[in-house]
């Protein structure tokens, strides 16, 4: 992350967490407004680990040295898993995003 004003470089990778407490608060949210829950969540690490510990349908993106999906997959709690390097541009994987989405159904 940068700091605000901070000029950018066009190499930065985005923010992501190992945490599930964020998804885990939003959803709590949503079922408590009486909203509508999500069928799939796809995310980082912590979002995706803590939306499919709820029983939620969740696929995500991981880091392959970081192992937490890798075994909320083979643990069941994790759909499905693409490895991948976090340490990249966001925009490269823009041919891997299109694909997952199409495939999917949630491309526009």
């Amino acid at each position: 992350m940068r700091e605000p004003g901070a000029p950018s470089t066009g190499r930065e990778t985005g923010a992501h967490t190992h945490s599930p407490l964020p998804v885990r608060t939003a959803l709590a949210a949503a079922a408590e407004a009486g909203g509508p829950l999500p069928e799939l969540v796809i995310g980082d690490h912590g979002w995706v680990c803590g939306a499919g510990q709820l029983g939620f349908e969740a696929i995500g993106l991981a880091d392959t040295d970081d192992p937490a999906l890798f075994v909320g997959e083979a643990e069941g709690s994790v759909s499905v898993v693409v490895p991948l390097d976090d340490a990249v541009r966001s925009d490269y994987y823009r041919p891997l995003t299109r694909y997952v989405l199409n495939r999917a159904c949630l491309s526009q």
